[in-house]
């Protein structure tokens, strides 16, 4: 599995025109879970997510790598517009997730647990 989310702003142009495309990405990618983040209603999520600029997509696989070790936030990757090239987030995004293998962990999906020391979401450590 893997969570893709697009990250805008009621404010940001690029995010109206690119939403269309990132749906149709999403379409594309059925076994991936994709969402869309307001910056401005849900700022921790875009703290959570490393969001620095707006449109910006945030793939972060779950499950294990294919050495049987488990991704965690580390793995996570922030693909934002480099010099305000907005046309390339979605196919840079796309890249990233092909280029990722995730292997489905047999023991299920556990929550992510809240870190108080950073402010942020860390994976559940058994």
């Amino acid at each position: 599995t893997r969570v893709v989310g697009s990250s805008g702003s009621h404010f940001s142009l690029a995010g109206k025109m690119y939403k269309p495309q990132f749906e149709a990405m999403a379409a594309s990618y059925p076994k991936a879970a994709f969402y869309t983040c307001d910056v401005d209603d849900a700022p921790l999520a875009a703290y959570d997510a490393e969001v620095v600029d707006v449109p910006s997509v945030v793939v972060l696989p779950l499950g294990l790598k294919p050495d049987g070790s488990p991704y965690d936030k580390s793995d996570m990757v922030v693909i934002s517009p480099e010099l305000a090239r907005f046309d390339q987030v979605l196919s840079r995004a796309k890249a990233v997730i092909d280029a990722t293998t995730v292997i489905e962990d047999p023991q299920g999906q556990k929550p992510w647990q809240f870190d108080p020391a950073t402010g942020t979401t860390l994976p559940a450590h058994e």
